[in-house]
């Protein structure tokens, strides 16, 4: 699934891991939207909700997911695009 997903300015995700482009990053614990998992929204403007800075991630969400109505959480995901917005 295509998805957008928002980082900061250092382009680290929240556990500290540095975001690369081609790189999938992973989780092993359980999913659980809004605490555990690797977050993501289908639609930019949902995404702008949860952004914790500039840089924009297009992003692909694939291994286990579990959806909501305006984003979505998963075991994998890969770094496709980034945009400093």
């Amino acid at each position: 699934m295509l998805a957008w997903h928002w980082i900061n300015e250092q382009r680290t995700l929240r556990d500290g891991r540095r975001m690369v482009v081609g790189k999938t990053v992973t989780h092993d614990g359980p999913l659980v939207l809004c605490q555990s998992g690797l977050h993501a929204s289908e639609r930019l403007i949902d995404a702008l909700e949860y952004a914790p800075g500039p840089i924009l991630c297009r992003v692909e969400l694939s291994g286990v997911v579990v959806h909501s109505d305006d984003k979505s959480c998963a075991t994998k995901r890969t770094y496709i695009e980034v945009i400093d917005a």
